[in-house]
C-alpha cells in the first residue's frame, strides 16, 4: 500500500485506532530513562512514573534516551552538512496566485526542481487544500542545542535566488510563522537496535535515521512495528526476548541499505552532471525500487521467522 500526505495525518489515523483498542496512550509525558531488570524492561518519567512492560520501544527520534541503554554509553548524532527548510500551511493565496495556482488546483501533486548542491521539492496534499514543501540546502551549524529553528524567508530567498519564479513567488507566499530550519544529522550505523536483556529496542529514527532524498524514513519506522509484531505474535509471551532478537536479525540489514539510498540520491541531485542530463533526463527520476516499495514486511517476517531463530540458536550453540 502506497499513501500520499501529511504524516500528521498519519499520526492521527493511528493514534485513533489505537485508542479504539483500548490501548493507553499518554500523550505529554516526557520520559527521562530506560531501564531493564531480570524480566522486564521500562521507563522512568519526569513527573516520577515508573512504568514497566515486557518489551519497551524507543521511538523518539535520533536523540533517543534508549540508546544509552542499548549502546551502553551516551553518544551524540553528526551534523551532516546540511539543513532543511521545511513548511506547510493552507493552500488558499497560492489558489488567488496566477504562478503559484497550478501546483494545487489539479488535487494533490509533486513538482522538483534541482540546483548547485540544493533541492525543492513542493508537494500539493489533501486534494490541494494545503501545500508543504522542503528545501535541501548546506549547512555547518552546531547540532548541540537543537535540531530545529524558526527558519527565515530572506534565508531561503537567498538559497534560490535566480530560480524558476513559481519556486520565488511559492517562497514568498509562505507564512513566517510556519516556516522551520531543521538540521539534517545523521549517526554512524549502530551495532545493534536492542538492549543487552534483548527487552528494549530502538525502532525508527532511534535506530536508524534516515536522510529525506531517501523518502522512507517513515515507512521504515512503520516496517519495524510491524515486523516487531509478527515476531512477538509468533514467539508468544513467554518468548520476547527470542521475538526481540529475531526481530532484530530480519530488520538490521534491509534497513542499512535502504539508509544509503538517501545518500546515493542527494549526491545524484546536488553533483549533477546536467550535459549527461541533457542526453538522458531519466536519469534524474527518483529510483521507486521494487525491492523497497513492493516488499510485504509482515509477511516476510512470518516466513522467516522461524528459520532466523534457528540461525540464531546454532550461533550461541557454537
Amino acid at each position: 500500500m502506497r499513501v500520499n500526505g501529511h504524516r500528521g495525518e498519519i499520526h492521527g489515523v493511528v493514534l485513533a485506532h489505537a485508542r479504539a483498542r483500548g490501548v493507553d496512550v499518554r500523550l505529554g509525558v516526557n520520559v527521562v530513562r530506560y531501564f531493564e531488570e531480570e524480566g522486564l524492561a521500562g521507563v522512568e518519567t519526569e513527573d516520577g512514573q515508573r512504568l514497566t512492560a515486557d518489551v519497551v520501544l524507543a521511538a523518539e527520534g535520533v536523540r533517543s534516551r534508549g540508546r544509552k541503554l542499548v549502546l551502553g554509553f551516551e553518544d551524540r548524532p553528526q551534523p551532516s552538512g546540511y539543513a532543511v527548510f521545511r513548511t506547510w500551511f493552507a493552500a488558499d493565496e497560492l489558489l488567488r496566485n496566477e504562478k503559484t495556482r497550478h501546483l494545487v488546483e489539479n488535487g494533490d501533486s509533486h513538482t522538483g526542481w534541482i540546483g548547485e548542491d540544493v533541492h525543492f521539492l513542493a508537494a500539493a496534499i489533501k486534494g490541494g487544500r494545503e501545500m508543504s514543501w522542503v528545501c535541501t540546502h548546506r549547512d555547518e551549524g552546531s547540532i548541540e542545542e537543537s535540531w530545529q529553528f524558526p527558519g527565515k524567508i530572506e534565508d531561503v530567498l537567498k538559497v534560490v535566488n535566480g530560480w524558476d519564479p513559481v519556486v520565488v513567488e511559492l517562497v514568498k507566499l509562505t507564512p513566517p510563522e510556519r516556516l522551520f530550519d531543521y538540521k539534517l544529522v545523521f549517526r554512524d550505523p549502530l551495532p545493534t537496535f536492542i538492549s543487552p536483556k534483548a527487552r528494549t529496542a530502538l525502532i525508527g529514527d532511534a535506530a536508524h535515521p534516515f536522510l529525506p532524498t531517501s523518502i522512507q524514513g517513515a515507512s521504515q519506522a512503520m516496517e519495524d512495528g510491524v515486523v516487531l509484531a509478527a515476531c512477538l505474535d509468533k514467539a508468544g509471551k513467554d518468548k520476547v526476548q527470542e521475538a526481540v532478537r529475531v526481530w532484530e536479525r530480519i530488520r538490521y540489514e534491509r534497513v542499512h541499505k535502504i539508509q544509503q539510498t538517501g545518500v546515493a540520491t542527494r549526491e545524484q541531485w546536488h553533483k549533477a552532471d546536467w550535459d549527461a542530463i541533457w542526453k538522458d533526463p531519466e536519469s534524474m527520476h527518483l529510483k521507486r525500487e521494487a525491492w523497497i516499495l513492493n516488499f510485504d514486511a509482515e509477511a516476510d517476517a512470518y516466513a522467516s521467522y522461524d528459520a532466523v531463530r534457528d540461525e540464531l540458536e546454532k550461533g550461541q550453540a557454537s
